[in-house]
């Protein structure tokens, strides 16, 4: 299946959690049925990291890097050069998220 953001919330700017929690849920909605999915950016102008955070950024809380990659991709020729770095960096955070008894250890330590 092809997801084109642009079509599915109706927009040229994909800026707000809401949208990015419809994505979300439409993505996670497409695994829960075994298919893979092809995430289609092209004729956004604007993407946010609220947006991606919601709809990209938290898959890694349902399943790991892998398994994600197994169900999950991203058409990168449908983003421009800024918006390709937004979405790996909210993907590198997410896979990176500390737990939190983690986060509370990192903000009480003594540096």
């Amino acid at each position: 299946m092809i997801l084109n953001i642009h079509d599915y919330i109706n927009s040229s700017l994909a800026v707000s959690a809401n949208q990015g929690q419809k994505v979300f849920e439409k993505i996670t909605d497409t695994i829960k049925k075994d298919e893979k999915i092809i995430i289609n950016f092209s004729e956004l102008t604007t993407i946010t990291t609220a947006f991606l955070n919601t709809a990209i950024g938290q898959l890694y809380n349902i399943g790991s890097g892998s398994t994600l990659n197994n169900y999950i991709h991203i058409d990168g020729n449908t983003l421009s050069p800024s918006q390709r770095e937004k979405v790996r960096l909210v993907m590198q955070n997410a896979k990176h998220q500390l737990t939190p008894q983690e986060t509370k250890e990192e903000m009480n330590r003594d540096d």
